[in-house]
């Protein structure tokens, strides 16, 4: 089959969305049913990676832009048509716009709340508007609890019975459940949140790590999760709130010095306002490493010829550019600068989303015939844990079982028949 034509189109009141290798379906609303199929597979039922700005939500000006006007443009070309807007507007015109309005500051996910609250009514779109945090973790409850329901709507609508509460929906998420815990929850900022966030958050809520002083930040946001949970030490609001402030990459400078000082055996007191100080002096005071970044192309990685284990929901694919330079900016390592061979000789990097993010790549061995580890990166190109390695070690012995046809050895042996018939 020939390589799919990228683009979009709004018909048969379906959203289509075209890649090289495949397209994805996406129902209206109410339905919220997406489907996609491949060049090699057919079709099947996906939660799709879904998103749009408040500069998509349809009003009377993106309706009378024509997308097909913006294309000609874009590759100076002449194409009859028919104006009309962007596919994206049109779909968005099915589902209400106060629900759109509702979500569209949220950073990810939006498919799975749009799904949540077709599918579980009223009672959905109350809890998000009390609570935005909590209702992001139940549209995704697989990524949270230990043993997922096989039903997940049916099981979020018992929840939402009467005498149920917030801290009840907690409880069943395997989630510390509190009335304390609802209230952290009201001060995350949707914009930069995924599950990894959540699951540092949970481990910021067992180990109490500063946890007095979290009750004070107006706004919990990705840096101060991160922080607290990759370096658990004693913060006061002064250092956090001012931490919030700086940027990304300040940050990461910032963290480096707290891990050398906090390897001093006299260390044991809280960070406060006049550590932050000294760590900006110290900072101020290196002299900046000129490097050449990597360039984001925004370009769609090839599916991966075999078939990836159902039973991992932790572990994803990293099927775009965009995804790989995100993982690589929250996990501060080099992940990025192998965008180009992800592109071109089709290398594939995993996500191992947990209380420890690790990103890997395989290949395969031609001692044992099978698909390896061939790179692995913590969080600052640190090394996993020994559970973390343990949960890949898993994931690659269930990928070998289920692709005996589609392997490396069966890649490997054609190559050395090939080798071996070929008279020169």
């Amino acid at each position: 089959m020939k390589p799919f034509v990228p683009g979009q189109t709004f018909k048969n009141n379906k959203y289509y969305v075209f890649d090289r290798h495949g397209v994805t379906v996406m129902k209206p609303w109410p339905e919220m049913l997406a489907y996609r199929k491949t060049r090699t597979k057919g079709w099947k039922a996906i939660r799709p990676k879904f998103s749009f700005s408040d500069n998509d939500i349809p009003n009377t000006i993106n309706r009378s832009d024509c997308y097909r006007c913006y294309l000609n443009d874009l590759y100076e070309q002449e194409y009859k048509h028919e104006c009309k807007p962007n596919p994206l507007v049109e779909y968005l015109e099915t589902i209400p716009f106060d629900i759109l309005h509702l979500i569209k500051g949220v950073g990810s996910r939006q498919w799975h709340l749009l799904a949540m609250f077709a599918r579980c009514g009223k009672e959905a779109i109350e809890l998000f508007k009390s609570t935005p945090a909590l209702a992001w973790m139940l549209a995704s409850s697989w990524a949270f609890k230990e043993k997922p329901v096989k039903d997940h709507f049916r099981s979020i609508r018992r929840l939402f019975k009467k005498g149920k509460s917030q801290v009840d929906i907690l409880k069943w998420l395997d989630y510390p459940s509190s009335k304390q815990v609802i209230k952290l929850l009201r001060k995350v900022d949707m914009a930069d949140v995924d599950v990894t966030f959540f699951l540092h958050l949970k481990t910021i809520i067992l180990k109490q790590t500063s946890i007095k002083t979290l009750r004070h930040i107006q706004r919990i946001d990705y840096s101060i999760v991160r922080l607290l949970a990759v370096q658990p030490y004693e913060y006061t609001f002064e250092f956090l709130n001012r931490y919030q402030t700086y940027e990304r990459k300040e940050h990461y400078r910032i963290k480096n010095v707290i891990k050398e000082v906090a390897k001093e055996e006299r260390f044991n007191h809280a960070f406060n306002t006049n550590s932050l100080n000294m760590i900006m002096e110290l900072i101020q005071a290196e002299p900046d490493n000129v490097t050449v970044m990597p360039t984001n192309n925004h370009r769609v990685f090839p599916w991966p010829e075999f078939d990836l284990p159902e039973s991992f929901p932790e572990i994803e694919y990293i099927d775009t550019e965009d995804l790989l330079f995100d993982v690589s900016s929250k996990m501060h390592n080099c992940l990025s600068t192998h965008a180009e061979s992800a592109y071109v000789n089709g290398i594939n990097f995993f996500f191992l989303r947990g209380n420890e993010d690790v990103v890997f790549s395989i290949t395969g061995t031609p001692v044992y015939c099978l698909w390896i580890v061939n790179e692995i990166k913590g969080i600052c190109n640190e090394e996993p844990s020994a559970e973390a390695m343990n949960t890949i070690e898993k994931w690659l012995e269930e990928l070998n079982r289920i692709n005996p046809d589609k392997s490396f050895n069966k890649l490997l042996n054609e190559e050395w028949e090939a080798h071996r018939n070929d008279p020169n």
